[in-house]
């Protein structure tokens, strides 16, 4: 159905959630690869009815399926949802995936380095929402600190998002 399982239907960055990184047996494998697609009603409007890879792809598009689907979070955020499709719109799938694989090998850096066991989510928003830019500054940052470079990693992500104006906590 899709070819692209790292973008969902609805533009959420599959590949930045803490389910899609899970080594669990709960892991997801992103959209549309498996039968809990099939659940979400943008999927089921945008693949299983219409054919399309995402929501960009849509003349109808935002509809009042779409809008309404961004009134809370699941596991990673929805915040970027919208601006996924635009860009999609804009510059093309490929562009987006290209701009979230960036994304993904540096949240994978930090869940792999900087991860003391309790920051999965924390980090995938971080990846999700903090630009690539100050994402790679701390990343650099960090290799220059000698002490608890879990701590401190969770540290400098908090100030990054305070000092860029960023709520990292999922809508309730």
């Amino acid at each position: 159905m899709k070819k692209h399982n790292l973008i969902g239907c609805c533009g959420i960055s599959c590949g930045l959630c803490p389910r899609f990184q899970s080594k669990a047996k709960s892991r997801c494998s992103g959209c549309g690869p498996d039968d809990h697609c099939s659940r979400c009603p943008i999927f089921r409007c945008c693949t299983m009815k219409r054919n399309y890879e995402t929501c960009a792809d849509c003349n109808e598009f935002p509809c009042e399926k779409f809008s309404k689907w961004f009134d809370k979070d699941s596991f990673v955020t929805h915040q970027k949802c919208f601006p996924n499709i635009q860009r999609i719109k804009k510059a093309g799938i490929n562009t987006l995936l290209r701009e979230q694989e960036e994304r993904k090998i540096l949240l994978e850096i930090m869940l792999e380095k900087y991860n003391p066991g309790k920051c999965m989510s924390l980090y995938c928003l971080a990846s999700s929402l903090i630009s690539v830019k100050s994402l790679n500054e701390a990343v650099r940052q960090i290799e220059g600190i000698k002490e608890d470079k879990a701590k401190s990693f969770k540290l400098l992500i908090q100030k990054l998002s305070e000092k860029d104006k960023i709520i990292l906590k999922l809508l309730k």
